[in-house]
């Protein structure tokens, strides 16, 4: 029982993750970009209705699985990634620095990455604010860029011009707009008119792919194709958080920016849905959250392959293990079986032991004297033994699945999710990226 115990543990906390890394591989051998979206990092303001107890062991198992989570991506070795927003729960919160600091560096700490290796980040509604949400900070976005950069920009990877665009400060427009009594006039907002200069300065005739928080507008029940775990992607907006675009204002992206490909966030779940405009068909791609807290069974990220020379694309999603699956259907019905077998053992040892003093006769020559009974043998409880048992069993694998929690943060584990799945990556050619970012 404790090998059973040690192989369950040690494939369901390590195997499967590497096996996933595996089993995802970049499309097309040419300029690799790892997205990533909503990794939310929890803190201490998150699950307000739990108790501190409750939300501290949250923080420590999502940081845990995350950190698992960005080793399978990361070992796949991109050219560069980009965060699609929402790296934060609460970075948009009115808070202590020291608070905020503290979040960052925990990020940092799970999503470390080497000098070389490119990393772009877009604003999300958990990262700024969005709208007139309660106990938003007024420096949320000086914090941000002091962060994590430009608000918006624009880069040049693999033939290709990447907008990286700020959906927050969009949908609040259309939020002023809309309290004001205007509509939406022809032309694109200041920010994004600069940013479509720069790319007519360098980059004209490169094709473009847009990167935006919040997925641009599709009618009410669309279809997300097959691989969304639940339903389709609403059209819904709240105090912080409006989930696509106004018509009006994906209308206007599309026709004016004219991209080829479309890659969002925010919703946390995968969907497929392809735009018309101007008789072009653009896909958009939302990507999965990479964070087991995000209401997603299996966690995903997105690779995007970008071929300089045909100047054409490709990208595939790729999913994580289902924890919550590994936690319900495996540990729980394996301690549960666990514990019944030892009570089992236990029952049937104590009815051998009834049964053999039962069987024993004084010899008739033997006398015992009445007046010095002999003292009662020292049996334990029925209870004490089989807790005894459960744990003669259990701790080999639970002090193998601490180690295992431990050395997450530390530098083997790299290594080994790293020699997995370089394995089956192939050799990485170093492409030197030739980007123009706008601080706005």
């Amino acid at each position: 029982m404790r090998i059973a115990w040690l192989a369950v543990v040690l494939w369901f906390e390590l195997g499967i993750f590497i096996t996933a890394g595996t089993r995802c591989r970049w499309p097309d051998p040419a300029t690799h970009i790892l997205l990533i979206a909503d990794p939310q990092i929890l803190d201490q303001r998150s699950y307000p209705e739990r108790n501190s107890f409750l939300r501290a062991v949250s923080r420590i198992f999502v940081d845990m699985n995350l950190r698992k989570a960005w080793r399978v991506a990361k070992g796949t070795h991109p050219h560069a990634v980009i965060f699609l927003g929402d790296m934060m729960d609460n970075g948009f919160a009115d808070m202590p620095i020291e608070e905020y600091q503290e979040s960052i560096r925990r990020f940092r700490s799970i999503f470390s990455a080497p000098r070389s290796l490119p990393v772009y980040y877009i604003p999300g509604n958990h990262d700024v604010g969005l709208g007139n949400r309660q106990g938003t900070s007024t420096s949320a976005r000086y914090r941000y860029k002091t962060v994590f950069g430009p608000l918006a920009q624009q880069a040049f990877l693999g033939g290709h011009s990447l907008f990286m665009i700020d959906a927050p400060a969009l949908v609040d427009e259309d939020w002023h707009r809309e309290e004001s009594g205007r509509n939406r006039t022809a032309g694109l907002p200041q920010e994004l008119a600069y940013l479509r200069h720069i790319r007519a300065q360098h980059n004209a005739d490169a094709p473009l792919i847009l990167f935006t928080h919040i997925p641009l507008y599709r009618l009410p029940g669309s279809s997300c194709g097959p691989l969304r775990e639940k339903g389709s992607l609403p059209a819904v907006r709240g105090q912080g958080y409006q989930t696509l675009f106004t018509p009006e204002t994906s209308q206007l992206l599309l026709n004016e920016l004219q991209p080829t490909l479309i890659f969002s966030g925010d919703d946390h779940d995968y969907c497929e849905y392809t735009h018309t405009a101007n008789g072009r068909r653009i896909p958009e791609v939302t990507v999965k959250s990479l964070s087991i807290a995000m209401g997603v069974r299996q966690p995903g990220y997105q690779l995007l392959s970008l071929s300089s020379e045909a100047r054409t694309s490709a990208h595939k999603p790729c999913t994580l293990p289902d924890q919550l699956r590994v936690y319900c259907w495996v540990y729980v019905p394996l301690a549960l079986g666990t514990v019944l077998l030892v009570a089992a053992r236990a029952t049937l040892s104590r009815q051998q032991r009834h049964a053999a003093k039962r069987s024993e006769t004084l010899p008739e020559h033997c006398v015992v004297s009445l007046q010095t009974p002999l003292p009662a043998p020292h049996r334990r409880r029925y209870p004490l033994r089989v807790a005894e048992g459960v744990w003669a069993i259990a701790w080999p694998s639970l002090a193998l699945y601490v180690i295992i929690c431990v050395t997450t943060f530390c530098f083997w584990e790299h290594r080994l999710f790293s020699y997995a799945v370089s394995m089956h990556s192939g050799p990485s050619v170093i492409i030197r990226a030739q980007a123009q970012a706008c601080i706005l």
